[in-house]
């Protein structure tokens, strides 16, 4: 089922902000469009935000809804983020596991990805909330967190920058 979900969770480098620009868009009827869903520009012969809906080469065609487009909504421009290198974005997956810091993360569907290996990577893990905090024995050896990372049904992510529109916005 589709969730409605803003999926930025901060920039590394500070910024407070996704970074937003108006993206072309099929009438709703033609494309329902969840917010928080992963985007691909190829609708209407490669003019048009649609949901990713493949494992396919995304060299600088990734975007991220930042609005939700309804059955009946008007074709036209409509908010989009773009992802760039130190945002971070949460994302389902599609198996619950453990997913270390820096696994690469693969399509699953528009709102969900795996680590299941596909051909192209959308992006790589950098959440550490499943990892165990360990206290320091010397100082107080009443508690063992332990080395195992929790499994988890979410992954905090940042997107690849050749597969973000941020690419070919930077070079024209």
């Amino acid at each position: 089922m589709a969730t409605n979900k803003t999926r930025f969770v901060r920039n590394m480098d500070g910024a407070s902000e996704p970074f937003i620009i108006l993206g072309k868009f099929q009438a709703g009827s033609t494309q329902a469009i969840k917010r928080g869903e992963l985007l691909e520009f190829t609708g209407d012969t490669n003019t048009a935000w649609v949901p990713l809906d493949s494992d396919f080469d995304m060299d600088s065609n990734i975007a991220i809804a930042n609005e939700e487009i309804k059955a009946g909504d008007l074709a036209g421009y409509y908010e989009v983020i773009v992802p760039r290198p130190s945002d971070i974005f949460e994302y389902d997956l599609a198996a619950a596991g453990s997913t270390a810091y820096g696994t690469s993360l693969y399509y699953s569907s528009s709102e969900a990805v795996t680590v299941t290996a596909g051909t192209y990577i959308i992006g790589t893990a950098v959440g550490q909330t499943n990892y165990p905090r360990q206290g320091h024995a010397s100082d107080d050896a009443s508690g063992d967190a332990g080395s195992t990372i929790k499994s988890q049904s979410t992954v905090q992510m940042t997107i690849e920058s050749s597969n973000s529109i941020y690419s070919a916005l930077q070079t024209g």
